[in-house]
């Protein structure tokens, strides 16, 4: 997906306002964790990530490809996320009480908490804000005063979305299940108490839940034989690829050496172990494959959009009249999160606003629809809705809009802008 020239109309300007104008009811809920809706992954090395959602926002931090992310919301381009792991927040020091070392305690109310930067001494974003007696944990002090706290629970950071790819939910659970010692071993083989987590691996992308954890616990209770030594190993080898990007893990040659464990008779639990993870690698290449058939679809279909877009730029469009009796009215634009070929077919509906762009509620078009949607992309529409139902699962409720009609309010189009910078 590519920003279109409005997504500016959310820059430095408007943050400023923000800033200034935050209401203390927007902070009471902001002081909640964000819900997850969907995990993510970056595609490309040196991706930045920024204060908000725009070039004019400043960096924070770089992540490389395969590096996962936890996304709470999207607005045109971008994702926001939970802030990566390594990365601060910053508050004034004259608000925080020092305790035992490292925690605080706020000591005034309405406490703006700002975005801190890897890269520079930017800190004009605020995050959310905290009041009186609420705890933080201090990581350092600044020459300017500000103290590094690690990021409160309503603090958010921003990543451009032409750099991550969703991850399946199928495919995160298969890592689990992959990464755990195999659940459909005897009851007698998995009671045995386990011997701890192992540490996580400095610097590893992959993440946590995601990270092999005591691979070969069953193995490690159970006495020893040639087939199971020889299993340890190879799971040595499993973990070694598993922390890797989805698209450069090399699986195959480890089913192969499962599988040889597999075929052999000596030893019924070594034999039962390797099948299950033939059978569980299987599965992780099948839907690799399946994410990497996705993405070139997805790519495929933004080409011709683009192009689809730049060819109706050159076509003058009839002036429509404002219809009456509509549903909502927005800016039609595609959704990350259902993406062209999704089931269902939905598409977000946006209000630009002196503040930036939010998103009003998303426009899902029945299996035996015949409108055309390229036709709306990035235009103002009218929404007639044969029925009208609502999302849960974020920190409101969005509505979706059935579409029975879509009405093209005006005839002047977004256009495409193509960023050159992550």
């Amino acid at each position: 997906m590519f920003p279109s020239k409005d997504y500016r109309r959310g820059g430095l300007g408007s943050l400023l306002l923000l800033a200034a104008g935050i209401s203390t009811a927007s902070v009471s809920a902001q002081s909640e964790t964000r819900p997850v809706i969907a995990h993510g992954e970056v595609t490309a090395g040196d991706v930045y990530v920024r204060s908000g959602p725009s070039l004019n926002h400043y960096t924070i931090c770089k992540l490389n490809a395969g590096h996962r992310i936890d996304i709470v919301s999207e607005e045109l381009e971008w994702y926001e996320i939970l802030p990566p792991e390594g990365t601060f927040s910053l508050i004034s020091g004259d608000y925080v009480d020092r305790g035992e070392a490292p925690s605080g305690v706020v000591n005034g109310d309405n406490v703006r908490v700002r975005a801190g930067s890897l890269l520079h001494d930017n800190k004009y974003t605020v995050q959310t804000m905290l009041s009186k007696g609420a705890r933080v944990t201090v990581l350092g002090r600044n020459p300017d005063g500000f103290l590094r706290i690690t990021p409160p629970p309503a603090a958010s950071l921003w990543i451009s979305r032409r750099f991550v790819e969703v991850v399946p939910e199928e495919l995160l659970k298969l890592e689990r299940e992959t990464a755990q010692p195999s659940s459909s071993a005897p009851l007698a083989e998995r009671s045995a108490p386990s011997s701890g987590a192992e540490s996580p691996v400095v610097g590893s992308d992959a993440p946590a839940a995601a990270r092999p954890k005591a691979i070969s616990s069953a193995l490690a209770q159970m006495p020893p034989s040639r087939q199971r030594e020889a299993l340890k190993r190879i799971d040595e080898a499993t973990r070694t690829e598993w922390i890797k990007p989805i698209f450069e893990r090399r699986l195959q040659p480890l089913i192969d050496r499962y599988q040889a464990v597999a075929s052999q008779t000596a030893d019924e639990f070594a034999r039962r172990y390797a099948q299950k993870r033939v059978e569980q690698l299987t599965d992780s290449i099948a839907l690799s494959e399946t994410v990497r058939r996705m993405r070139k679809v997805g790519e495929r279909a933004e080409s011709k959009r683009r192009e689809f877009l730049e060819a109706r730029a050159q076509i003058p469009d009839p002036i429509h009249p404002v219809p009456s009796g509509l549903d909502a009215q927005g800016e039609l634009r595609i959704s990350a999160l259902y993406p062209p070929g999704s089931i269902p077919r939905r598409y977000r509906l946006v209000d630009h606003s002196p503040l930036g762009v939010r998103t009003l509620g998303y426009v899902e078009f029945p299996a035996d629809s015949d409108i055309d949607v390229d036709l709306y992309l990035g235009r103002h529409v009218g929404v007639r809705a044969a029925q009208q139902r609502w999302q849960q699962g974020g920190v409101d409720p969005v509505p979706i809009y059935v579409v029975r009609e879509l009405v093209l309010l005006s005839p002047t189009a977004t256009g495409i802008e193509p960023t050159g910078e992550k």
